[in-house]
């Protein structure tokens, strides 16, 4: 007769036996399979956002044109999504917010676009743009340069594009391309809002 610890070793080792065998893999890559618990992924971390607008707006000064003092009159915009330029998210109004605060450390005369009353709202985007209406133009000669950009949404990452424009003539100062890493904050920032 067997020890009743063989036995339940034994029964442990066949229960093992059978569950592996009838175990069924799921279809898919391992981006589905991460829902159904059969693959395990580290997970992305975000990549610090205001560092890296930080590092942005100091990569378009630096391959702008010098300029004497005082240095020109900057207004910067809410980055737009690259499949539809009448949306943003809040992660491109936050891109924007801090491209602004950056330039303004840096001693650009930065216009604060929330406060004027020349520029236009954009509805459900909260994006600000300039009026290109013959009557608000003359009011808007007060900007040297504007900051504008674009981001579009990869598989795992996001791909933001940023230029440094002249209004006069739209022609591109400076220009600068980077991504961020899609982790639960960047995700989060792009989910659609209820304000807008």
């Amino acid at each position: 007769m067997l020890n009743p610890i063989k036995l339940l070793i034994l029964f442990i080792l066949s229960c093992l036996a059978l569950t592996s065998c009838t175990y069924r893999t799921a279809f898919g890559g391992c981006a589905y399979r991460v829902k159904t618990g059969e693959c395990y992924q580290a997970a992305v971390q975000d990549a610090d956002i205001t560092t890296t607008s930080y590092a942005a707006a100091d990569n378009l000064m630096h391959h702008a044109p010098s300029t004497q003092s005082p240095k020109p009159r900057l207004l910067v915009t809410s980055i737009a999504n690259i499949d539809n330029l009448k949306r943003s998210s809040s992660l491109g109004r936050l891109i924007g917010e801090q491209l602004s605060a950056r330039f303004a450390q840096k001693d650009y005369r930065v216009i604060e676009a929330k406060l004027d009353n020349r520029l236009i709202k954009i509805p459900r985007t909260g994006e600000l743009t300039l009026s290109r209406e013959k009557d608000n133009k003359e009011k808007t000669q007060y900007i040297d340069r504007v900051v504008a950009g674009t981001y579009a949404v990869g598989k795992d990452k996001v791909y933001v594009t940023l230029k440094m424009l002249s209004y006069k003539n739209g022609k591109v100062i400076s220009s600068y391309a980077y991504s961020l890493p899609m982790g639960p904050n960047t995700s989060a920032l792009l989910q659609k809002s209820f304000w807008w």
